[in-house]
């Protein structure tokens, strides 16, 4: 809901007057794309058509608003003449729609209510014949947490119990041990002059805000950021090729923000307990890190284990002379460029595996309604132009989960598309209000 105060003329006159007064002499119509936010609030202006370089913006002006939205924020588009008739067009933050930045704007569209892209869906499998480390020992553990934190209070038996029921399945007896000699504090290991593990800091059995940051949706973001991640094969087969996994859990951060966890369900070549790393830079996967808390905590491993490589599971068509020719049956991402001849792909029709296609605006494509053909497409991203050549034709592709927009268009048209593919997915329509007015 757009606060009403937003829809009255004259909480914009400060804004827009400081918008055309600031634009280049002779400018005869400028037009600013943004959002804003509680406490924040940012966007694109344009004199005739030309992004504005340098000078004042009149940006500021927009810090009042900000006070006057709720925390899904709003989209906004305004269009001021050297005359003063102005026009402010308003979208509100919906669970539907995601804002960017630049002159686009309307950054993508989430057709299917709680989707997340594939990656994120995965469950780990049970694979047989894996149990723990034959090096993993409690009293080692034990042992050692005492010497470093004597004074540290442990965890409680029945928050343990609690933790585990959660999980759905029992901790490995190190970790139990770790928790039920210290239930939190920093565990500094001992200098070494060489590159060794230096420690952790436990992370509580109810630190929820830790445990919430491998939850899918905190560590993609975006749907677009999400949909365009891949996860590689380990080439150890020790960890399962997951974005996240309900059966990792968070026994310590490395004092920078990255996460340890034990791994419960394993790949076919790792064991239950296993630690990765789970860098907060990287927004899918975890790192091989060592076989159980325990040979982490004495054998002090230097680093993680390195990702295996995407191999084509990401693929490029344009850029340095790719074709739809090098997209392979393994693909699962496929970005289109620009490209000396126009791109056909028509080659792609039936490929089963493509669920993410990214079209970018400077690319010349054939046959693009070869979209309906690909089964597991979920994400399809394209400038309006294109988005507007699918509606028309009816070639929008049902299995579509989200859908982004890519590029400057015109703004009616885009909050046009926008509509029409939540329209299509029977989702609620966008929020729009126009206000115009006049500034002296």
């Amino acid at each position: 809901m757009i606060d009403a105060a937003l829809q009255q003329p004259d909480i914009w006159r400060p804004f827009l007057s400081a918008l055309r007064d600031d634009a280049p002499a002779g400018t005869r119509e400028t037009e600013f794309r943004g959002t804003v936010h509680p406490g924040s609030y940012g966007g694109s202006t344009f004199d005739d058509g030309d992004s504005r370089e340098g000078g004042r913006s009149g940006i500021g002006e927009l810090k009042a608003l900000s006070a006057l939205v709720d925390g899904r924020g709003i989209a906004v588009r305004v269009l001021v003449t050297h005359g003063g008739a102005a026009r402010v067009d308003i979208v509100a933050g919906a669970p539907q729609v995601s804002f960017g930045m630049g002159g686009g704007i309307l950054e993508s569209v989430l057709l299917v209510a709680d989707s997340d892209p594939e990656p994120y869906r995965r469950l780990p499998e049970r694979c047989d014949g894996v149990g723990p480390s034959p090096d993993a020992d409690p009293d080692a553990v034990r042992a050692l947490v005492r010497g470093i934190l004597p004074d540290a209070e442990p965890a409680t038996g029945s928050a343990l119990a609690a933790a585990e029921t959660a999980l759905g399945i029992a901790l490995p007896e190190d970790v139990r041990a770790l928790y039920l000699t210290a239930g939190a504090g920093d565990l500094v290991l001992p200098a070494t002059g060489s590159d060794l593990f230096y420690g952790m800091s436990i992370v509580a059995l109810d630190d929820a805000a830790a445990r919430e940051y491998l939850e899918p949706r905190a560590r993609y973001g975006s749907w677009p950021d999400g949909a365009i991640e891949v996860v590689a094969a380990d080439p150890q087969l020790r960890v399962q090729a997951l974005a996240a996994s309900p059966a990792w859990f968070v026994v310590g951060d490395d004092f920078g923000g990255n996460l340890l966890v034990v791994d419960l369900r394993p790949g076919p070549r790792g064991h239950v307990g296993q630690v990765l790393y789970v860098d907060h830079e990287i927004p899918a996967g975890a790192r091989w890190l060592a076989p159980s808390l325990t040979e982490l905590l004495t054998h002090r491993p230097g680093g993680p284990a390195s990702l295996g490589p995407e191999g084509g599971l990401v693929c490029r068509v344009g850029p340095r002379g790719r074709t739809v020719a090098d997209v392979g049956p393994e693909a699962e991402v496929l970005f289109v460029g620009a490209a000396p001849e126009p791109v056909d792909l028509a080659a792609l029709a039936g490929h089963r595996g493509i669920r993410t296609l990214v079209v970018n605006r400077s690319a010349a494509v054939a046959n693009l309604d070869v979209v309906t053909s690909l089964p597991a497409l979920e994400y399809l991203e394209c400038d309006v132009p294109r988005w507007q050549q699918l509606l028309g034709s009816g070639r929008v592709p049902p299995t579509l989960l989200s859908a982004g927009m890519n590029g400057r268009a015109d703004w009616a048209a885009s909050v046009d598309v926008v509509d029409a593919l939540l329209a299509l997915w029977g989702r609620p329509r966008l929020e729009v209000t126009k206000v115009e007015l006049t500034i002296a």
